[in-house]
């Protein structure tokens, strides 16, 4: 029992710091967007995740190459979701809509997940799980509209509302698809598989763009750290926490601790563009814990 509950306990803690690495990703892409397209930023991000982890995960490639063959069907549909559109999605969502209609629509993820949950693996929620997201949906619309709920009622859905929508759609589609992996496939060598192939589907869409709308590739050292920070931190270190959670402590789970993933987004404006910290952005990060906390510690009778 205590090994369970240790390895029960590193799940939720990478989960939670593949969350914090991620909420930096929407502060550098920001700076990003106005440089590259959406395309490019995702095809030399995954480029760098690529050239990092390949090195890294090479031995554990060769042992596992018989069981990536044998799921290679799942491995292109995860690579798919999780590294050619996801962020693909995002960083084209951003150029139409506002960053709170981004951060609304991205916190619906988890609710699909716990829906695709339901569909494929037959999983059912139990009562305090489902107070626990009440509360935690709560939370977040507070944050989100800075204790203001009038700015809920007046929001406009446009043409990146829908996009961003059909990223968290993609993205808890990934969530719960991971659990469908080999277990006796290393989780290092299975990153490594879907940033290989992610790229590659990548590949033609950056080149098509490069020849049917040509836009001008402006590097400068600052655009180049911006892209070894998403490249490095958000793709290769989260996504291996990420994967790593999922097996550890169920997707539903992990899932719901993504959902805190606006509180460190303020904290890090904060530090970084010198935003001003509420006193309701504290109190609504207390209630986001609380829900966090009465999904994660249910327990069946």
């Amino acid at each position: 029992m205590q090994i369970k509950d240790r390895l029960a306990s590193s799940g939720y803690f990478m989960a939670f710091l593949a969350t914090v690495i991620w909420s930096g990703n929407f502060i550098v892409a920001r700076g990003l967007s106005s440089t590259f397209s959406p395309i490019s930023i995702s095809f030399f991000r995954w480029l760098i995740a690529t050239i990092v982890i390949i090195p890294l995960a090479w031995p554990y490639l060769k042992k596992d190459l018989a069981l990536l063959k044998r799921q290679w069907k799942l491995m292109m549909v995860l690579a798919f979701l999780g590294v050619t559109m996801f962020n693909t999605l995002i960083y084209t969502a951003a150029h139409w809509t506002p960053a709170l209609n981004l951060s609304l629509i991205a916190i619906t993820a988890p609710l699909y997940v716990v829906l695709l949950n339901r569909i494929i693996f037959k999983e059912h929620l139990l009562k305090q799980q489902v107070v626990g997201f009440v509360v935690l949906i709560a939370g977040l619309l507070t944050l989100l509209s800075k204790g203001n709920l009038d700015i809920l009622l007046q929001l406009e859905f446009n043409k990146g509302d829908l996009t961003m929508a059909l990223a968290a759609c993609l993205f808890a589609s990934y969530t719960a698809l991971v659990r469908k992996k080999d277990s006796r496939i290393g989780n290092l060598s299975f990153v490594a598989t879907t940033f290989i192939l992610g790229e590659l589907m990548l590949l033609p869409l950056f080149v098509g763009e490069q020849i049917l709308i040509p836009t001008p590739l402006s590097f400068t050292a600052e655009s180049f750290y911006q892209l070894i920070y998403i490249g490095v931190g958000p793709s290769v270190i989260s996504f291996y926490l990420w994967n790593k959670s999922i097996v550890l402590i169920g997707s539903t789970k992990a899932a719901t601790i993504y959902n805190t993933l606006p509180i460190y987004s303020a904290f890090f404006a904060a530090i970084i563009l010198h935003e001003a910290v509420l006193t309701v952005q504290i109190i609504s990060s207390i209630v986001i814990v609380a829900g966090v906390l009465l999904v994660v510690r249910a327990k069946k009778a």
